[in-house]
């Protein structure tokens, strides 16, 4: 009787042990990501932010019951995020899910908050419908708010487009950065690129405390300076603040090339610029080529026969130089009309190239280019021969000032022992086809030594064996109601993943029980 009593009384402690033990597991939040390149995990830019909110913060999600399978697929992954957002922030970032009676109220709803609705295809009733949705997220702390729409394609930098909404209620903890922009380059790109010359421009204010210049005095000597592209040679009072910038430690990012395009009823031409610009860099020891690089890998553009498609090589598709982390991940890279850069002859600066075309280049010189010989040449074998030319690169060394006095009653520096330019050669690159914008503010972060915001703006691959999207390529599933059967198979693997470990512990004590008995 005492045996039995001890049998059970041992069964008894170890049940409460392990009922201890889940409950005390339901209070801890703990995740393994085994991912190559910890895709599933936050960034450190981001938890920093988050264990540093100064105010409480409330997000709210606006998703309808019905959506298509690829925003499913976002919202589950924004659900997960929004966890660990809650987690890392240790109280002070809180997320709820929006609720009402109907698809119309919560529009209404999400529309308080700017977040407008959208026009989404799904299967119902076999048969595909149109229907009108919201997806989006809010928001508020601090007396501030912001708010995003979500959309599919998302999911690899969700991390930081959600970062970028918590950094808007809190501003002032953003690095100071200078920003100049010639205004006669950026009406010229404002009347052709509205759109993204607005996105950029917001995306820099999201990241930065961005202090504007036009140099007509010496600017802020903040870390770093982001220098669009001119059409035109600045003023001599200009050259002198921006040389003296550099001279007194500041480093800079630049946009330039030696082209200008113009569109009118005759068509479009491309001229080579002229600006006293250049003179400077060439005497820091930096050149911009007067040509425009070509690259048989290139993107295709409208041929002379009625539908056809023919190679544009002055749309060059461009490489990232390996073991640059500001331009990992972006591959390829397009962009429209570029130049070559190189070191002027006898200088002593370090040149390490960026970004390069392929080794099927040739160049088109100036000082008008034609963009029809190039089309043209272009589809000759051999033409295009050239081994990689270089489009953008950093240049690192003693920098020597452009000018031999003070201007003004500053201070002048007449050089500067180490100093840092990365240089684009592309004026348009921050509007080009999406990555130049984040590479831009990428080689920012770089150079102000923000590795984690560069690594978690840039591209993150992520492959998941077994998401069902996965499962049902590999086996060429075509099911008849898409949402249904993804749904299903995920639940299945949710099940898989939590009772097989279950059912292998059990194996394991029931081959371990057996042991003893034979043993005994």
């Amino acid at each position: 009787m005492n045996t039995r009593s001890q049998i059970f009384g041992t069964y008894a402690v170890k049940i409460l042990i392990a009922v201890l033990v889940l409950i005390l597991a339901s209070f801890l939040y703990l995740r393994l990501d085994a991912s190559r390149n910890r895709s599933y995990s936050l960034g450190k830019a981001t938890k920093t932010t988050l264990r540093d909110l100064k105010d409480k913060v409330v997000v709210k999600v606006f998703a309808s019951d019905e959506m298509p399978q690829e925003l499913s697929t976002l919202n589950r992954s924004l659900k997960d995020m929004l966890e660990e957002f809650q987690q890392s922030s240790r109280g002070k970032l809180k997320f709820e899910y929006v609720r009402a009676k109907n698809t119309d109220e919560l529009i209404d709803q999400a529309r308080q908050y700017n977040i407008p609705p959208l026009t989404a295809t799904i299967y119902e009733e076999d048969k595909m419908v149109s229907k009108e949705i919201v997806f989006g997220v809010s928001f508020e702390g601090g007396g501030q708010s912001s708010s995003m729409y979500l959309r599919p394609g998302m999911e690899t930098m969700l991390e930081y487009q959600l970062l970028k909404q918590v950094n808007k209620l809190q501003s002032e903890t953003l690095p100071e950065i200078a920003m100049f922009a010639d205004s006669l380059a950026l009406m010229y790109q404002y009347a052709y690129y509205q759109d993204q010359v607005a996105t950029f421009f917001s995306d820099l204010t999201e990241n930065y405390q961005v202090q504007f210049t036009r140099l007509d005095s010496m600017p802020k000597q903040v870390p770093v300076m982001l220098c669009l592209g001119v059409a035109d040679s600045l003023s001599t009072l200009q050259l002198y603040h921006l040389d003296q910038y550099l001279m007194k430690g500041g480093q800079l990012v630049m946009l330039q090339d030696r082209a200008l395009v113009t569109f009118s009823s005759q068509g479009t031409s491309v001229t080579q610029t002229d600006s006293n610009l250049f003179r400077m860099l060439e005497h820091w020891g930096i050149l911009i080529e007067p040509n425009i690089v070509l690259d048989q890998e290139c993107e295709l553009g409208k041929g002379g026969g009625l539908g056809t498609q023919i190679p544009y090589p002055f749309f060059p598709r461009l490489k990232p130089v390996a073991g640059v982390p500001y331009t990992a991940g972006f591959d390829p890279i397009v962009v429209n009309i570029a130049s070559e850069l190189g070191l002027m002859p006898g200088s002593q600066l370090n040149m390490e190239p960026v970004l390069q075309t392929s080794g099927k280049s040739n160049r088109l010189l100036g000082p008008v280019f034609n963009i029809d010989q190039a089309v043209n040449r272009g589809l000759e074998p051999g033409w295009l021969s050239l081994p990689p030319l270089t489009v953008a690169a950093e240049y690192s060394g003693k920098f020597r000032s452009f000018f031999d006095r003070a201007l003004t009653d500053s201070t002048f520096h007449a050089s500067v022992d180490q100093a840092r330019i990365i240089l684009f050669g592309d004026s348009d690159f921050n509007l080009e086809f999406g990555a130049g914008a984040f590479i831009t503010l990428n080689a920012i972060d770089h150079l102000l030594g923000r590795a984690d915001m560069v690594k978690l703006r840039s591209p993150r691959i992520t492959y998941n064996r077994l998401g069902a999207d996965v499962y049902m390529d590999k086996h060429q599933l075509q099911p008849a109601n898409p949402e249904k059967t993804v749904s299903r198979l995920s639940l299945g693997f949710k099940l898989t993943a939590i009772l097989l470990p279950v059912l292998l512990l059990a194996f394991v004590g029931i081959a371990l029980a057996s042991k003893r008995r034979l043993g005994s």
